[in-house]
């Protein structure tokens, strides 16, 4: 659930998802090795066809 409504996977029709989040690196960042500053989002995997929901945290 995103912001009280059920996510579905718009490739497949599945309902349900693995929960994880992923960096968002920028390219100044990691040119000085800063890349735990970037922000984050959260990612929700369709557990059939791996398709991403990305959210910004």
């Amino acid at each position: 659930m995103v912001k009280d409504r059920q996510l579905v996977c718009p490739v497949c029709a599945n309902d349900q998802f693995i929960e994880t989040r992923a960096q968002l690196n920028t390219a100044v960042a990691s040119l000085f090795d800063l890349d735990f500053a970037n922000k984050e989002a959260r990612c929700f995997v369709c557990s059939e066809c791996t398709y991403i929901f990305w959210f910004r945290a």
